[in-house]
């Protein structure tokens, strides 16, 4: 092999090599606001790659997380069909348990909607978009199969969720009053 085959050979190596996205962990911390009126996820939106792993940190009260999905007490589809749901049950934040996490690999592509089950009703969800958003029920409009007769996403958690434009602009959304 000559010289400038090799480092053709070498060129084109490397330039597969770049193609491929290395897997990352992103930590979402679950948290109360100061005055604890308020529970959120830090950050509410993400924009991630297929094969990346998201962790939830608890870090105050008690939180969960968990995919909107049927399995999930009957809540309405909003993560890919293909996905399977999680649901990390109820993490709390006192000693020992602080600093508790729940890990998810994201494998397919689309929009995850997602909730806190103590939490729900006072807004706290959260949004990520793996790869390209596409065409599956986390970008269809809030109750998009009444013949399901799936539980609803509360109207004050509908308004939590960031655009998908935005998260996939910003990479990562916070909610406003972040502290």
């Amino acid at each position: 092999m000559t010289l400038a085959l090799a480092a053709l050979a070498l060129s084109v190596c490397w330039e597969a090599l770049a193609d491929e996205h290395v897997p990352h962990v992103i930590e979402i911390r679950m948290m109360m606001s100061k005055d604890g009126t308020q529970p959120y996820f830090d950050p509410v939106g993400i924009h991630i790659q297929p094969g990346d792993t998201v962790r939830w940190v608890q870090i105050s009260n008690y939180h969960s997380v968990a995919a909107y999905h049927p399995k999930n007490g009957n809540h309405e589809l909003r993560i890919p069909e293909q996905a399977k749901p999680w649901n990390s049950t109820v993490l709390l934040a006192e000693y020992p348990a602080r600093g508790s996490t729940f890990e998810y690999r994201f494998t397919v592509e689309g929009v995850y909607d997602y909730f806190c089950q103590p939490h729900e009703a006072a807004g706290m969800v959260g949004r990520i978009v793996v790869g390209a958003p596409g065409d599956g029920p986390g970008t269809r409009p809030f109750g998009y199969a009444p013949e399901k007769a799936w539980n609803a996403v509360p109207l004050v958690a509908q308004k939590q969720f960031p655009a998908i434009r935005e998260i996939m602009r910003e990479g990562s959304v916070r909610v406003p009053w972040h502290e």
